[in-house]
C-alpha cells in the first residue's frame, strides 16, 4: 500500500512536469522566415510596448541625469537633445502644457527651444568638469603630461557650451515679446532670470575658463622646467 502511494505521488510529479513542459513548447516557436528562435511571452510585450520616438517632446523626454553621473549619461542626453531640435513639435493638443491659442503655441516652441538649449549648454560644462580640476595641488602635477590633455579637452567643452547659451538667451527674448505665461512650471522664472540678467552662462562660463587657464599655465610652466 505504502509502494502505491509513492507510486501515485511520482506519477503526479511527473504529470505535472510534463504538462509544464508542454505549455513551455507551446509558447516557444518560430514567429517569422527569418527563423529567430523567441519566446512568444517575451516577443508580444516588446511589439505592444515598441516607442518610435519623433517628434522634439519625445526626444525632450528622452532626458535624464541620475544623482550620479559620467561622461556617457551627459554624452547620451546631448545626442537625443540635439536631435529635439531638429525634429518637429507635436500637434498643439499633445503638448506638454495647455494651448488654446496660436499665440500660446508660438511662444510654446519658443520656450521649449530655450530649455533644450540650456540643457545641452548645461550637459557641456557639466563635461568639462570630468576633465577639469577644482584644484590644482603642487602634487598633481606629477602627472602634468596627463592634466595638459585633460585641460584641453576640458576648455573645448567648455567653449562648446557658449553659443548654446547664446541660442537660449535668443529664444529667451522672442518668447518674452508675449505678456502672458505658460504652464510649463519653472521654465518661465528661467525666462525671467535670463531677461533681467540674474544668470548669465557667459559671464560663469567665462569664469571657469578663466580659472582653467591659470592651472593651464601652471601646467605648462611646470613642463617647461622640468629636468629631462
Amino acid at each position: 500500500m505504502f509502494l502505491s502511494g509513492r507510486r501515485l505521488v511520482a506519477t503526479l510529479v511527473l504529470t505535472l512536469v510534463t504538462a509544464n513542459l508542454a505549455a513551455q513548447l507551446r509558447l516557444d516557436y518560430y514567429y517569422d522566415q527569418s527563423e529567430m528562435y523567441t519566446k512568444f511571452s517575451d516577443w508580444i510585450p516588446k511589439r505592444l510596448h515598441q516607442w518610435n520616438p519623433q517628434f522634439v517632446e519625445d526626444f525632450f523626454l528622452l532626458y535624464s541625469l541620475k544623482q550620479i553621473y559620467g561622461t556617457e549619461e551627459l554624452r547620451r542626453n546631448i545626442f537625443f537633445l540635439k536631435i529635439a531640435l531638429e525634429k518637429k513639435f507635436r500637434h498643439p493638443s499633445q503638448a506638454l502644457c495647455k494651448i488654446e491659442t496660436p499665440e500660446q503655441y508660438h511662444k510654446y516652441r519658443l520656450m521649449m527651444f530655450m530649455h533644450i538649449n540650456l540643457k545641452i549648454m548645461r550637459s557641456y560644462l557639466r563635461l568639462g568638469s570630468q576633465y577639469d580640476k577644482r584644484h590644482l595641488y603642487f602634487y598633481n602635477l606629477d602627472f602634468a603630461d596627463e592634466l595638459k590633455v585633460s585641460f584641453a579637452v576640458a576648455e573645448g567643452f567648455y567653449r562648446e557650451a557658449l553659443p548654446y547659451w547664446e541660442k537660449a538667451r535668443d529664444y529667451a527674448k522672442e518668447a518674452s515679446q508675449y505678456n502672458f505665461e505658460l504652464d510649463l512650471g519653472s521654465l518661465e522664472s528661467i525666462r525671467h532670470e535670463i531677461m533681467t540678467d540674474e544668470i548669465n552662462f557667459a559671464v560663469y562660463t567665462g569664469n571657469h575658463l578663466a580659472r582653467l587657464k591659470q592651472k593651464q599655465d601652471a601646467v605648462d610652466k611646470y613642463l617647461a622646467n622640468r629636468p629631462q
